[in-house]
């Protein structure tokens, strides 16, 4: 009896862990809903710039945020204009300075570079 009754609470518990994760991708999905619709984003580009949250959240934050907006009489915040670079015009050589210092740069986890990794290997043998 005290087996069943602890696999029900232990089974119980785990339910509200799945509820919350559902609802947290919920609210995500609404909040960048009204974020597209207070930048003045139409649903289609929210919805193409967004293709792994689910659309009925999208919408629903955006009809929200609609309603606020219209309500309150707010206009639109434009967004900050986005740099469009051309990937296919860039080449391996168009790495800046500054980048490849980055590359160089130790890593500030302890790791060892597989160079060290392999040289140490092979002074064993």
């Amino acid at each position: 009896m005290f087996c069943l009754l602890a696999i029900l609470i232990l089974s119980l518990s785990g339910c509200d862990q799945i509820n919350e994760q559902l609802n947290k991708q919920k609210l995500i999905g609404q909040a960048i809903g009204a974020g597209c619709r207070q930048s003045g984003r139409s649903l289609e580009d929210c919805y193409d710039r967004n293709p792994k949250v689910p659309k009925p959240d999208i919408f629903s934050g955006w009809k929200e945020m609609s309603e606020y907006m219209q309500a309150k009489k707010l206009d639109i915040i434009p967004p900050v204009p986005e740099k469009h670079v051309d990937e296919s015009a860039m080449g391996k050589a168009d790495v800046k300075a500054s980048d490849a210092a980055m590359l160089d740069a130790p890593s500030t986890n302890m790791a060892r570079s597989p160079q060290k990794s392999a040289a140490k290997a092979s002074a064993k043998h």
